[in-house]
């Protein structure tokens, strides 16, 4: 199975749901980035190389919005991991 973008941001949309991820703004379809060959950091791909699409979602701050990164993987659509300023969302959130 292979994803585009608008898959992409399904999935995305539905993770943070999932998540119960608040945001005030996400990427639009044109937005994302595809990325090939890229080395995966974290999760169960960790040390792999993988095509990824990369989702950008915003956090209200205090003088602009604040980018999360959303790393889906095109060829499974599984979400490897959310890059915030402060390392990997999953780590802590899966620690609760």
């Amino acid at each position: 199975m292979s994803i585009d973008k608008e898959k992409a941001l399904e999935i995305v949309k539905q993770y943070l749901q999932d998540r119960k991820r608040e945001y005030i703004s996400i990427d639009e379809k044109d937005q994302i980035r595809y990325e090939e060959q890229k080395r995966i950091n974290y999760g169960k791909y960790e040390d792999t190389i993988r095509n990824i699409f990369v989702v950008t979602y915003y956090l209200e701050g205090y003088y602009e919005p604040i980018p999360q990164f959303v790393i889906v993987d095109t060829e499974t659509g599984e979400v490897h991991c959310t890059y915030t300023k402060h390392g990997y969302a999953e780590e802590w959130e899966d620690e609760l």
